[in-house]
C-alpha cells in the first residue's frame, strides 16, 4: 500500500510496546476511515515450522513457510512451470521460483514495469493506487501472456485535497523480470479512493474482474450501472464485450457488467460441481458473504446488507430487498474473507470440492486470521465449516491451489509470508504445539 509503510510501522511498533495493537497497521480502510480505534493481538512472524494443525476431514495438515521477505502480499497466481507470481499490493510484482519444490526461491529484484505510483503528488494513506491482483493467460506457456489490476492516479481534487484513481485491467507479456508489451483493456470511471479488485479467468474464457465500492464520496455506485465499481466485470482476452453480457445495449450501461450491487468482493471462483461462479464479500461490520453469481443480477449494497455500520450504528434493517439477489451464506461476525478458492486436487482427499477461504480476521478483532474451510452438498449447500491455521496469527489474503495439488496462501502483514498446506504425517502435536511454536 504506496505511502501507508511509514504510517504503519509506526503504528504497529506503539501497540507492541502496549501489548496490543491500538491502531493496526492492516486495518481495513473503513474502519480508519471511521476513527473507530483497532483492537487484537501483537502480530508477528511465525517461528520457522514446519507447524502441524489436526483437520477434521484431513488426519493432519502440514503447514511449511515456503517465502518471507514480503510486504503486505495481495495475491498469489501460480505459472504452468511451478514458479508463483506474487503481488506485493500497491507496490510490487515478485516471483517465487520453484514455489512447488522443496527449496522455493524469491527472486530479491521485483518484476519491472509493473504499475507502482509510491511518489505520486498527493497521496493519501488511504489511496491504493498501483497493482492489485495478477493471474496468467491459460496459455501461458506459449504466449507468455498475464492479466492484472491496478490504481492509477488521475487528477487531484482541490476541494478534498485528495488524490482521485481509475481502476484498469491490463495485459502484458512476462519477458523473465519485466512486463513488456503493457496494454490496459479497460478503464473505470475517476473517482476518490476506487478499492479493491480482483480477476479469474472462466471456464468460457472469459476475464471476471470484481472492483470495490469503498469510495466513501459516492457510496451508490454500485447500484448505478454507469460505472464499473461494486460490480463483477466479464470481458474477453483483449478486452472486448461478449454479446451475451446482461447489460449490452443497456443505454447508459457499462456493458462490461455481469453482476452489480456488490460492496467489495475480494474472492472468485468456479463450483467444480456445478460450474457456478462463487465470489465472497466483504461486509461492512458484519455480514459478509458468499454469492453464486447469476448475470444481470443486483447483489443490493449499500442498500440491503446483513452488516452494521462500524462504530455500531445501525444500516438498512431489511437484509435482503426486492428485485434483488440473496447471498447464500453470511459469517456474523465477520471473518474479513478475501481469496477463495475449490481444492480439487488429489494429495488430500478428505478436503475434495471444499471452499478454502483466506480470512484476515474474525469479529474486528486483530491477530485471529485463519483459512476457513467450507464444505458444501452437491447444490452448493453449506454443510460444516472449520477454522484452520489461527494458531498463526495472520492475515491471510489468499489462498490458491498449486499444480502440485497442495493449498498455498498468502498473509497481509509487514512481514508477509507464502505457507504451503498438505498432508501431515502425525496429527499427535495438535493446534497447540503449532501455537507454542509460532513464536520461537
Amino acid at each position: 500500500m504506496n505511502g501507508f509503510g511509514g504510517l504503519a510501522k509506526r503504528m504497529l511498533s506503539v501497540g507492541r510496546r502496549s501489548g496490543w495493537l491500538v491502531l493496526s497497521a492492516v486495518a481495513s480502510t473503513p474502519a480508519m476511515a471511521s476513527g473507530v480505534p483497532e483492537v487484537g493481538f501483537p502480530v508477528e512472524a511465525p517461528g520457522p515450522g514446519p507447524f502441524t494443525f489436526p483437520s477434521a476431514e484431513q488426519t493432519s495438515v502440514k503447514v511449511e513457510i515456503v517465502a518471507r521477505g514480503l510486504v503486505n502480499v495481495f495475491s498469489l497466481a501460480f505459472l504452468p512451470n511451478g514458479d508463483a507470481l506474487i503481488v506485493e499490493r500497491g507496490q510490487r510484482l515478485r516471483l517465487l521460483r520453484h514455489a512447488t519444490g522443496p527449496n522455493p526461491e524469491l527472486v530479491p529484484q521485483p518484476v519491472a514495469n509493473a504499475p507502482e505510483y509510491s511518489k505520486a503528488e498527493h497521496l493519501n494513506p488511504l489511496d491504493m493506487m498501483g497493482i492489485q491482483d495478477v493471474k496468467p493467460d491459460p496459455d501461458f506457456a506459449k504466449n507468455r501472456l498475464v492479466y492484472f489490476t491496478y490504481n492509477r492516479p488521475d487528477g487531484y481534487d482541490p476541494v478534498e485535497k485528495r488524490i482521485k484513481g481509475v481502476t484498469v485491467l491490463a495485459r502484458a507479456r512476462l519477458d523473465d523480470l519485466r512486463l513488456t508489451d503493457i496494454k490496459d483493456l479497460m478503464v473505470g470511471e475517476s473517482l476518490i479512493g476506487p478499492g479493491s479488485s480482483r480477476i479469474m479467468i472462466g471456464n468460457d474464457r472469459h476475464i471476471y474482474m470484481s472492483v470495490g465500492a469503498l469510495s466513501e464520496r459516492d457510496i451508490e455506485s454500485s447500484q448505478r450501472t454507469d460505472n464499473i465499481y461494486g460490480k463483477v466485470l466479464r470481458v474477453g482476452f483483449d478486452g472486448s464485450i461478449p454479446a451475451d453480457n446482461p447489460f449490452v445495449g443497456v443505454k447508459g450501461a457499462r456493458p462490461e457488467i455481469w453482476t452489480y450491487g456488490h460492496r467489495d468482493a475480494l474472492g472468485l471462483a468456479i463450483d467444480p460441481q456445478t460450474g457456478r461462479i462463487v465470489a465472497s464479500e466483504h461486509g461492512p461490520q458484519g455480514g459478509d458473504e458468499l454469492n453464486v453469481l447469476i448475470p444481470g443480477k443486483n447483489y443490493g449494497w449499500p442498500n440491503y446488507t446483513y452488516g452494521t455500520q462500524y462504530g455500531g450504528s445501525p444500516l438498512p434493517s431489511a437484509p435482503v430487498g426486492a428485485g434483488t439477489q440473496g447471498p447464500f451464506l453470511i459469517w456474523a461476525p465477520g471473518i474479513a474473507p478475501n481469496g477463495i478458492t475449490f481444492y480439487t486436487g488429489a494429495a488430500m482427499p478428505g478436503w475434495s470440492n471444499n471452499l478454502f477461504v483466506a480470512s484476515a480476521r474474525r469479529g474486528q478483532i486483530n491477530g485471529t486470521g485463519a483459512i476457513i474451510r467450507v464444505v458444501f452438498n452437491d447444490r452448493l449447500e453449506e454443510m460444516r465449516q472449520e477454522v484452520l491455521l489461527d494458531g498463526l496469527h495472520q492475515r491471510f489474503k489468499d489462498v490458491r491451489q498449486g499444480p502440485d495439488g497442495l493449498l498455498y496462501a498468502v498473509t497481509d502483514e509487514e512481514n508477509a509470508i507464502v505457507v504451503r498446506i498438505g498432508p501431515g504425517a502425525d496429527a499427535s502435536q495438535g493446534t497447540a504445539a503449532a501455537r507454542d511454536a509460532v513464536h520461537q
